[in-house]
């Protein structure tokens, strides 16, 4: 009877222990399978979100679209385009708006919206963000552009100046006002100096006083204009004394 009770034990523990290794095999197999997918989704999970640098930093007039819309780019963990991605739009600073909330990921990876500015003259953000929790923030600057409104560019300070060779300047400092004589602010001024002459920047915008400024200087003695203008404006003039 020990025996019979033996044997009948160890066929209990043989299909026992095939039982259970069968089973624990066939879960193996089951977690494999689970885990060669999880590993393959995970590579195509959209991770990071960047801004098209010809798009970010663009410069536009208050109240009014950008010169080309947003536009950003959605990949993978390696590198990879991701399509069909929800790209969410949200107005940080600047008070502008966006065309629409969200846009979807082309086959390039790519999603874009048309950002209007605020009416504050000023730099205007915009985050765009994905599900996974993946942001970016495009920066733009609200300029006013004087065309046809009647405004005038005049000089405030910094004319007649007399330098030493290679000395910059004080500020040569200029004023835009709108037709009722009022700053204005954000106005782009183009600047240009004689020949023998430099000068800090070609282009530079009014503050919120209306003013703008850039210095000037030469290598050798000689006399230095400078001029000052916006929008076909005619021009405010400076002249400086290098000796």
């Amino acid at each position: 009877m020990e025996r019979s009770v033996t044997d009948r034990g160890s066929r209990g523990i043989r299909a026992y222990s095939t039982g259970r290794w069968g089973v624990a095999a066939a879960a193996f197999v089951v977690a494999a399978a689970c885990s060669d997918k999880t590993i393959n989704a995970v590579s195509l999970l959209p991770a990071v979100i960047t801004v098209n640098a010809a798009s970010n930093g663009q410069t536009g007039k208050i109240g009014q679209p950008l010169p080309q819309p947003v536009s950003v780019q959605v990949t993978d963990q390696s590198g990879k385009p991701v399509a069909n991605v929800v790209v969410t739009w949200t107005v940080l600073t600047g008070g502008g708006s966006v065309a629409t909330a969200t846009s979807t990921t082309d086959g390039n990876g790519n999603a874009s919206v048309i950002w209007t500015l605020g009416r504050d003259v000023g730099e205007n953000t915009l985050r765009a963000s994905i599900a996974t929790g993946a942001s970016v923030t495009i920066t733009a600057t609200g300029v006013v552009t004087p065309t046809g409104l009647g405004r005038a560019i005049t000089i405030v300070s910094g004319n007649g100046q007399t330098l030493g060779v290679n000395t910059i300047s004080q500020p040569l400092v200029v004023l835009v006002t709108d037709q009722a004589g009022k700053p204005v602010a954000g106005a782009v001024v183009t600047w240009t100096v004689s020949a023998g002459g430099t000068i800090g920047a070609t282009s530079t915008t009014t503050d919120a006083n209306g003013q703008t400024q850039v210095g000037a200087s030469a290598p050798a003695p000689t006399t230095v204009t400078v001029s000052a203008t916006t929008d076909g404006l005619p021009p405010a003039v400076f002249t400086i004394t290098v000796q």
